[in-house]
């Protein structure tokens, strides 16, 4: 056997070491492809990075505030009534929110009196907007009871919301339907 000379690998060829090599048993092509599958992966659900959360309504018009609050006051009415809990969350919105301090306190009288689902629904005119709407309709409710389950699925089929987009919004909030 010579010094600094590897002994024969008897018909074996010799592994390549290099980074890009088949060190691992992996082949440059298969890096490539799985590359891309993350940079598609990434590009599809960027929105995640961009949107604000969907109830941070502090950069969001005053008219698109007034509607998605009205939304969560019609979902925490939905199983029947408005408990502490549900009108606490919607006055910390009410209060994070751009509109001015004499429309905060008039959205604030209001969560209390009932909503017309319907006459919302009218008012929702981009599929973005109808997203939003479901997302702080979410939000807001006890996701653990059955009426309320119901009351979402609902909304998302008035929405026109597809399933897929449903299913990520609810995984999003905790909830599983």
């Amino acid at each position: 056997m010579t010094i600094g000379k590897e002994p024969a690998m008897d018909g074996m060829q010799r592994r390549d070491d290099s980074p890009t090599g088949s060190r691992f048993g992996h082949r440059p092509v298969l890096h490539a492809v799985l590359g891309r599958q993350i940079l598609d992966a990434h590009l599809r659900n960027r929105h995640q990075l961009l949107d604000a959360g969907p109830i941070e309504l502090h950069t969001v018009e005053a008219a698109e505030a007034r509607l998605l609050i009205r939304a969560m006051a019609a979902a925490a009415q939905a199983d029947g009534g408005l408990d502490e809990k549900e009108r606490q969350r919607i006055a910390s919105v009410i209060r994070a929110s751009a509109l001015d301090e004499e429309e905060r306190g008039r959205m604030e009288e209001r969560i209390g009196e009932p909503h017309c689902l319907e006459e919302l629904i009218r008012q929702v005119d981009t599929p973005r907007l109808a997203s939003r709407v479901y997302a702080v309709s979410l939000a807001v409710v006890d996701k653990s009871a059955a009426v309320n389950q119901a009351y979402l699925r609902y909304l998302a089929l008035r929405l026109g919301l597809p399933a897929d987009l449903v299913v990520r919004l609810n995984r999003q909030m905790g909830l599983r339907l």
